[in-house]
């Protein structure tokens, strides 16, 4: 061997000792953290992590199964669903890590994120320095990940299922009757008694200013109460059966649904939860508005309708 060769060889070799010393003195784990507040209260937030059904709705990624989620071709597998967030681990990375996902609540109706990405390295100090150099390239894929969900929990459709906003209450007079039935009241029934009040308002030269709203009570065994009521262009004393009903020109939480009552309860469920979740108090009872004319669309699919809950903020 020429002492060119020789030197070559021994520059080598202290090329991969120094590189094995390297990779030994790197540590064996990695934490790094990661937090933001988003715009949704604990309650929410907590609600649609608990509750695998609604994981599609703010999951960035893909859902493998009921405890594999896929995120960026990266699988995660849960090892534990907390209250306040989950922990899980990845299944098929380079760098095999533990995450972790944390939420507490703040004073102001805000929720804290905390995501906690724990990665582990070889004991082969060269494979522990190759996977210190694809490190960097891991966590800009959980900074994604982290960035996408903080979005997600701070999207109201998102968290909630429906696009819930907070509105100002349109029309202040109101023309109502209620009829008490012995089954829940049929499309024609409600649009019976809806016809009924425009008339009146209509027969004192009133003009309707507002898609009508009605209410469905079950108050016992077969005994169910409908109030429907029709807005005005100003005040109409009551007379008979027609009553005069004034609503508060205030804040109101309006939720848009299209489908039949299926998709309308789910729709009740969700504004109540908002309602809940963001403290408001109500002056009044929930209501739904028929935008579609439900005599005139047979097909329920297409139904639009709004749910509307006053509140005092």
């Amino acid at each position: 061997m020429t002492g060119l060769m020789k030197r070559f060889v021994y520059v080598i070799v202290a090329l991969i000792v120094i590189l094995g010393l390297v990779g030994f003195l790197l540590p064996s784990q990695k934490l790094t953290s990661t937090t933001a507040n988003v715009t949704t209260p604990f309650d929410g937030v907590s609600r649609v992590i608990v509750n695998k059904q609604y994981w599609k709705n703010w999951w960035p990624g893909t859902i493998s199964n009921d405890s594999t989620l896929v995120f960026e071709n990266t699988e995660l597998h849960l090892d534990m669903l907390l209250l306040n967030g989950f922990k899980a681990k990845t299944l098929n990375t380079n760098i095999p890590a533990f995450l972790e996902l944390q939420g507490i609540a703040t004073y102001n109706a805000e929720t804290a994120l905390t995501f906690n990405i724990t990665s582990y390295f070889s004991q082969n100090p060269f494979i522990r320095l190759y996977q210190y150099l694809l490190h960097r390239s891991e966590q800009k894929k959980y900074e994604q990940l982290f960035k996408l969900l903080s979005l997600s929990f701070s999207n109201v459709k998102r968290v909630y299922g429906f696009d819930i906003q907070m509105g100002k209450v349109p029309n202040a007079y109101y023309v109502s009757v209620k009829t008490y039935l012995d089954h829940y009241p049929t499309t024609e029934e409600v649009y019976a008694n809806i016809n009924e009040v425009t008339n009146f308002i209509r027969s004192k030269n009133s003009k309707v200013m507002n898609e009508p709203i009605y209410n469905v009570f079950k108050e016992g065994e077969n005994k169910y109460l409908l109030m429907v009521a029709v807005a005005s262009d100003r005040e109409i004393p009551t007379q008979g059966k027609f009553l005069q009903k004034n609503m508060m020109l205030g804040n109101i939480v309006v939720a848009g649904v299209q489908g039949g009552y299926d998709a309308i309860n789910k729709c009740k469920e969700a504004v109540q939860f908002y309602v809940s979740d963001f403290r408001k108090v109500s002056p009044a009872i929930a209501f739904e508005r028929l935008i579609t004319n439900r005599l005139q669309e047979k097909d329920s699919s297409k139904w639009i309708t709004t749910i509307n809950y006053p509140v005092f903020q």
